[in-house]
């Protein structure tokens, strides 16, 4: 029984909390980027010249590590309508929004926000899937969650402001539309070969709609260049770990990870951007979308065990 639970701990537990913080940690270092490219907040074009630098270079991350891993990376003819569904949804909509909205608000709202799209994506698959309706729990769930998001509209860190904190919010929403489709497309193909282009394609097009108003990175710097670094091969790494993760446990297991981003992204908010995160609006939201996202995805081993007999 130690033994199992040791091996439990080095192959999921370890994993999924370092996938969380990889995630938790984007939302100040897209903020931290702005200001060492020298990116000013209404400057729209150019931070969506600095996703596109990320999106596409995490991509094309991604489509190196799935070639050394064996996978197949050129898409077949079939291969292109998802990709190009997901890219729409999980690229280009969604980060439109994010980098835009990130500008206007502060990290840590950001990262709570943007824990929502769990709670939109339960939503999505409610009303466009038979074999996925909300029950009890994934009720209170998303109650939990959205109540977290008016604690925080309600004066809470200067209020909830449109440009900000509602792209954001609607970034979220994007998100969950986009992991419906890809619930949709997914089954039967590789996950690794959809990500790894809808990434290039979606990082390719923001970066094309920046440069074509005239975006670009203020200063480039070493600092700057690192930070860039890091930020695609965040999202390359926790990719390809949690496919793996989802590939080897069950999938409530893993995503049951998922609270633990917006606590990241809290946390990494006051340490990289020194923001004030300690007050009880703040941590009552934190509280509501975590625990929200936790109690939408636990899933009882008992009951799943019975099920599977």
């Amino acid at each position: 029984m130690r033994e199992q639970k040791q091996a439990l701990l080095r192959q999921l537990y370890m994993p999924a909390v370092l996938c969380t913080a990889l995630w938790g940690s984007a939302a100040p270092c897209v903020k931290k980027g702005y200001a060492l490219f020298a990116i000013a907040a209404g400057d729209s074009f150019s931070q969506l010249v600095f996703a596109g630098w990320r999106f596409t270079l995490a991509g094309l991350l991604v489509l190196l590590v799935a070639k050394g891993m064996g996978h197949r990376i050129v898409p077949v003819r079939s291969e292109w309508k998802p990709i190009l569904w997901i890219s729409l949804f999980q690229s280009m909509l969604q980060y439109v929004c994010y980098y835009i909205g990130l500008s206007a608000t502060t990290g840590t709202k950001g990262s709570v926000l943007s824990g929502t799209q769990t709670f939109f994506a339960l939503l999505f698959a409610h009303l466009f899937l038979a074999n996925d309706k909300l029950n009890r729990r994934k009720t209170l769930g998303c109650l939990c969650g959205f109540a977290g998001v008016l604690v925080l509209g309600l004066g809470g860190l200067h209020g909830f402001q449109l440009r900000g904190d509602g792209l954001v919010l609607l970034s979220a929403a994007s998100a969950g539309a986009g992991a419906l489709v890809s619930r949709i497309f997914t089954p039967g193909r590789d996950p690794m070969l959809l990500t790894g282009w809808q990434l290039l394609l979606g990082g390719l097009l923001l970066g094309g709609i920046g440069a074509a108003g005239d975006g670009r990175l203020g200063a480039v710097s070493l600092p700057g260049a690192l930070l860039l670094a890091y930020m695609v091969m965040l999202s390359a790494a926790a990719f390809t770990i949690w496919t793996a993760l989802l590939g080897r446990f069950p999938v409530g297991k893993v995503t049951l990870f998922g609270f633990l981003i917006p606590v990241f992204g809290t946390l990494f908010s006051a340490l990289v951007l020194g923001e004030q995160i300690f007050t009880l609006r703040n941590l009552a939201a934190l509280a509501l979308v975590s625990g929200g996202i936790a109690v939408a995805n636990y899933v009882n081993e008992g009951k799943s065990s019975a099920k599977q007999a």
